[in-house]
């Protein structure tokens, strides 16, 4: 029979098209792959986050300065116990419990807070003695894709199939070494505390991971340094000359050091631009900072970065 209505067809199939493409821009996957034997006490969680399917196959994750989040639920209530900026990490010696990973936002190059437009968040079992691997997956189609769509049912149908197919998306860059077997053990006291701080706690607060990453061409003029701790610690301690940053051309840099309690984060400002085409090494002193009990990390953490010319 023929179509009665042949002037509809391609309209039809506009639209479809444009709703494949907007639902696939929406797609954050977000998955348990496997539960094994873990040592020590308690349970952990081993996370990776990967741009798109490509990323995921490869085991190159991605992108750097993705600002993540473990919370484990105590009653009504959701408390942090984790905190990183890397795409890959993993927790050790966590009590059995519901938790919940989020990633809600990440660094521009310059260091500022950037939302995600599709948060991700999601709810895991830790179970006694089990490490739990888990898997996220961003979108990759950018809002380009979608007005291509609408403008003409070929082209969009194209992208679609080349974006299945995983064909001509860009590789993220390898991980940098640090992030490869990096454990981070958790307290079980720590844990399951519903304030942190006090004399019950001897862990000293340590570096999770930091932005820029180590060794990262950075583009920005004036770039920030976060350094991201494993705890919350004293605003009122954290010292304003506990991270230096030093140029291999242009010497010492000034710069503001402040504290982002809802982050944990150390962060250091630069006062000026910074040099372009120079090699800048960063450190965080040993006593720059002191949580709630009196513990400092006790060592310095470093690493350098280059900006562009």
């Amino acid at each position: 029979m023929a179509d009665a209505f042949p002037a509809r067809r391609p309209l039809a199939v506009l639209l479809a098209v444009a709703q494949v493409v907007l639902a696939l821009g929406g797609c954050v996957s977000v998955k348990t792959t496997a539960t094994r034997p873990s040592e020590g006490p308690g349970g952990g969680l081993a996370v990776k986050v990967f741009s798109d399917d490509s990323a995921r196959r490869g085991n190159q994750v991605g992108p750097m300065g993705i600002v993540g989040e473990l919370e484990r639920q105590d009653g009504k209530a959701w408390r942090p116990v984790f905190r990183s900026l890397n795409p890959s990490w993993v927790v050790v010696g966590l009590p059995p419990g519901s938790y919940r990973v989020s990633f809600r936002a990440r660094l521009t190059d310059a260091g500022d807070v950037e939302r995600l437009e599709k948060p991700v968040q999601e709810t895991f079992k830790v179970k006694q003695g089990k490490m739990t691997d888990v898997q996220v997956t961003l979108s990759h189609i950018s809002p380009a894709l979608v007005v291509i769509a609408v403008v003409t049912v070929v082209v969009a149908a194209v992208l679609i199939a080349d974006y299945l197919s995983d064909h001509d998306l860009p590789e993220p860059p390898l991980p940098p070494p640090e992030l490869v077997d990096v454990v981070f053990h958790i307290s079980l006291d720590l844990a399951t505390a519903a304030a942190w701080g006090g004399v019950w706690d001897r862990s000293a607060p340590t570096v999770t991971s930091h932005f820029p990453a180590a060794g990262a061409l950075v583009a920005a003029r004036r770039p920030k340094v976060i350094y991201c701790l494993s705890k919350p610690v004293q605003p009122s301690e954290v010292e304003a000359q506990g991270v230096s940053v030093l140029g291999e051309s242009s010497g010492l840099i000034e710069g503001v050091v402040s504290y982002d309690t809802t982050n944990w984060w150390v962060v250091w400002t630069p006062s000026q631009d910074l040099p372009p085409g120079d090699t800048y090494h960063v450190t965080m002193a040993g006593d720059a900072v002191e949580d709630q009990a009196g513990n400092e990390p006790g060592r310095a953490f470093s690493f350098s970065f280059k900006t562009a010319r």
